[in-house]
């Protein structure tokens, strides 16, 4: 308001008017009109014309930041800006901050500026990351930046990815920038996002990120086999990071090629794909690589031209198989053995059927089906073979590497103890897999391996000493058999030196808070996909079958309801309650549409237990439901569908509410929750999670394969156990009264709350309270002394 203020010529009652109006602009509104009422030109009329625009466009905060950002270039008038207004506000988040970083070049006029707009805003935000990056380079100027903006808009996705980060090297110069481009234009999706996570590393520099460009990354596979074998240890390192680094996205690539899926890995049906035009299947098709589409053009195409729908679906289900063998092919050895070591990440037909087949036919043609040359030659550092070697173990494929030879089994046993125990994280990964690798290993390899341990518990600092020996007395106390006398007898003589843990501390449960209420709630999350409605739809079932009635969830419907909408709903609810099948599908559909929440209730003991169900809408949605269940009280939240929807559905919605300050620590320590992952390889995930909750949080995940015939009972039976047995029941009683659902062979790989991961994380998070306490106990002391000697 002081600013309109100082507006020239303003009568009393135009003074009064914009009062009233500037109290009704919202705060990114106010603050554009802000800068324009320092702009040459400014007067009431022209005032007028500003609210108007800005409470029609209603400008985003990031937008906010551009209009500001533009007006401050030499030649901005009042008239110009309020023509901007309708242009700025067609800029996304990332276009926005592209169009800052070009503002801040010299030579930048502002109606030159408003004409880039149009370019940054048909581009995608990886390209738009990568402009950004770009126009930061420290000797760029306007026409050296109109050069390079060109080429960015050609870049295809992971390109981008690529561009930005190399753009942001240090000391990147704009002559290395362009001679870089056309290379970077011509990487392959899977080698631009490697590349992309090799820029990244802190000790990146200019001429290093140039050679791994020229080197390696621009060269086709067979070339870069060579060339890694060629490079140094500590290239060799940095390299298997960025693999490993970028193992997910080429993972997530590798698992939806099990199937025909959309680009956001939704499985697309057969009666669906029978719907689609003979254009649609033909755009399908052309999505796989040159390779493939070239092969298989010759079933697909004539069977296109002769209008045979039946026949092209079958050439692209047939297809897409091939080019998931082929993106297997088209890895370097070193790459397949990162993505192995994230065994849990994979489906099994994509590790067991895909990735080993080469690497198998690899070893035997390179090292005379030596797995230990492979190791030494591929990891000599030892990063990840631990990790590799579990994952063999865990998906039943260790005796397809595993020597018979006693020496070198325990020369690998050597390497995998020295990858196992280097860090807390690896530790953990380490024992969620450990008895999968005791199974498989024959009696002499694994008194071998519990030797080393015993060694590392031995020599290790005091919180390795610990996580390790708690690791060895777990398996003394809860799996006898797996161990023989002279293992025991070691793991005896270690806890006597190092002393014992009282492990049932960890298996403590917070039931007794969760009761007081008299209720107990879940919110599940289930994907819009095949796999999804699949999993909505057992859930429903079993909940219904046990008793539990259907209603709408007030609580986690994010938009209000139309009393018409309502009402529908309740009728096919009502059905549901009679017919568990065919209304409940439409209930499912209803759901993808209108995106409202259900709940199933049911009555125990005195303790009513809800349930309740949403399908994923889009992270902006998610973040007001996680919003809603962190400050409701409600104690489990479950994740369904598959391994690559955990990000939408937790991690990345998550974070943004962290980052924007919409939550807080306190509402994450404010209780002890459940998270129940219903996806495959929960174990990385397992310890990111319980960072994020702040150890406030216990989990059900699987090292393995998700099952809906295990998530589904688990689920319901969690809280039934709860509301029908006293508060003090621990970890391992729930275990107890659960194990009907594991049987018959079925969910050995899920991990349970009172696991032996999750007593290493509360022991971790225990550790990490008494140094802040000791930390806090000896600053305290500081204190008193230094006011004593004053």
């Amino acid at each position: 308001m002081e600013l309109y203020q100082m507006v020239p010529c303003l009568t009393e009652d135009q003074l009064d008017f914009g009062r009233e109006v500037i109290r009704g602009l919202s705060y990114n509104s106010q603050r554009a009109f802000r800068r324009v009422c320092l702009l040459p030109g400014i007067d009431f009329e022209r005032s007028r014309r500003a609210w108007a625009e800005l409470l029609r466009l209603r400008l985003s905060y990031e937008q906010t930041l551009s209009f500001e950002r533009w007006t401050l270039l030499r030649g901005v008038d009042a008239d110009l800006a309020i023509q901007a207004l309708e242009k700025i506000k067609t800029l996304s988040y990332e276009a926005g901050r592209a169009f800052r970083a070009y503002l801040q070049l010299p030579g930048i006029t502002p109606r030159h500026a408003l004409q880039t707009i149009s370019l940054l805003t048909s581009m995608d935000d990886a390209n738009n990351r990568a402009v950004r990056a770009f126009f930061t380079i420290q000797d760029i100027d306007a026409d050296l930046a109109l050069d390079g903006l060109m080429v960015l808009a050609l870049l295809k996705d992971k390109q981008g990815w690529a561009c930005e980060s190399f753009a942001s090297i240090r000391n990147m110069n704009t002559e290395t920038m362009l001679d870089a481009l056309p290379l970077l234009r011509q990487l392959r999706q899977d080698d631009a996002w490697n590349a992309h996570k090799l820029f990244l590393q802190p000790d990146m520099d200019r001429i290093s990120g140039w050679n791994w460009l020229v080197r390696y990354f621009a060269n086709p596979p067979e070339i870069q086999e060579i060339q890694y074998y060629k490079l140094s240890r500590e290239d060799k390192r940095a390299l298997l990071q960025a693999f490993y680094d970028g193992g997910e996205e080429i993972i997530w690539k590798i698992n939806n090629l099990h199937s025909i899926t959309d680009r956001f890995g939704f499985e697309i049906s057969s009666a669906r794909l029978w719907r689609w035009s003979d254009r649609a299947l033909r755009k399908q098709f052309e999505q796989l690589s040159r390779e493939v589409v070239y092969e298989y053009g010759r079933e697909f195409y004539p069977a296109f031209n002769a209008d045979k729908k039946g026949a092209m679906i079958t050439a692209l289900r047939r297809a897409t198989a091939a080019e998931r063998r082929a993106t297997a092919r088209n890895l370097t050895s070193p790459d397949i053995y990162a993505l192995l070591a994230q065994g849990s990440e994979l489906y099994d037909s994509s590790f067991r059927d895909i990735l080993v087949p080469v690497l198998k036919k690899r070893i035997r043609a390179k090292y005379d089906d030596n797995l230990l040359a492979f190791l030494q030659d591929t990891d000599p550092d030892n990063m990840l073979v631990s990790s590799f070697i579990v994952s063999l173990a865990q998906k039943g494929k260790l005796t397809t590497f595993f020597p018979e030879n006693e020496p070198e089994q325990e020369q690998i046993l050597d390497l995998v103890a020295r990858s196992a125990f280097k860090d807390e994280d690896s530790i953990i990964i380490f024992s969620a897999t450990f008895m999968h690798l005791l199974e498989v290993l024959k009696p002499p390899a694994r008194s071998y391996l519990i030797g080393r341990m015993v060694e590392e518990a031995d020599r290790g600092s005091a919180v390795f000493s610990r996580l390790i020996s708690v690791i060895l007395q777990y398996y003394l106390q809860e799996y006898p058999d797996l161990l023989g006398p002279e293992d025991k007898s070691r793991i005896i003589r270690m806890t006597v030196r190092l002393g014992a843990v009282d492990l049932g501390r960890y298996l403590a449960t917070p039931f007794a808070e969760w009761k007081a209420d008299g209720r107990l709630a879940s919110i599940s999350v289930f994907h819009p996909d095949d796999d999804g409605r699949r999993s909505f739809l057992s859930n429903g079932r079993i909940l219904l079958k046990n008793g539990y009635q259907l209603a709408l969830s007030d609580q986690y419907t994010l938009t209000p309801l139309s009393s018409d909408r309502r009402q529908k709903i309740q009728s096919l609810i009502k059905m549901a309650g009679r017919d568990y099948t065919t209304p409940l599908r439409r209930l499912y559909q209803a759901m993808r549409r209108t995106h409202f929440a259900l709940e199933f209730r049911k009555n125990i003991n005195g303790i009513e237990i809800r349930h309740a169900v949403y399908i994923y809408k889009n992270q902006k949605d998610q973040e007001k439901l996680l919003t809603r269940f962190l400050r409701s009280g409600d104690e489990m939240f479950a994740q369904r569908g598959h391994s690559y929807w955990r990000s939408e559905q937790i991690t990345d919605p998550l974070t943004e509410l962290l980052r924007e300050r919409i939550i807080t620590s306190g509402d994450l320590t404010a209780k002890q929750r459940f998270l129940s992952l219903g996806s495959c390889g929960g174990v990385k995930a397992y310890t990111k999670l319980t960072r994020m909750f702040l150890g406030h949080v216990d989990l059900l995940a699987t090292i393995g394969t998700g099952m809906a015939v295990i998530n589904d009972p688990y689920n319901k039976n969690f809280f039934e156990v709860i509301a029908r047995n006293p508060s003090e029941i621990t970890w391992k009683d729930v275990a107890v009264q659960s194990a009907h659902i594991f049987g018959r062979g079925l969910g050995r790989d899920y991990l349970q709350p009172g696991s032996l991961p999750a007593i290493l994380h509360k022991l971790l998070e225990e550790e990490k309270k008494d140094g802040l306490t000791r930390a806090s106990g000896g600053i305290a002391a500081e204190m008193v002394e230094e006011e004593a000697s004053l």
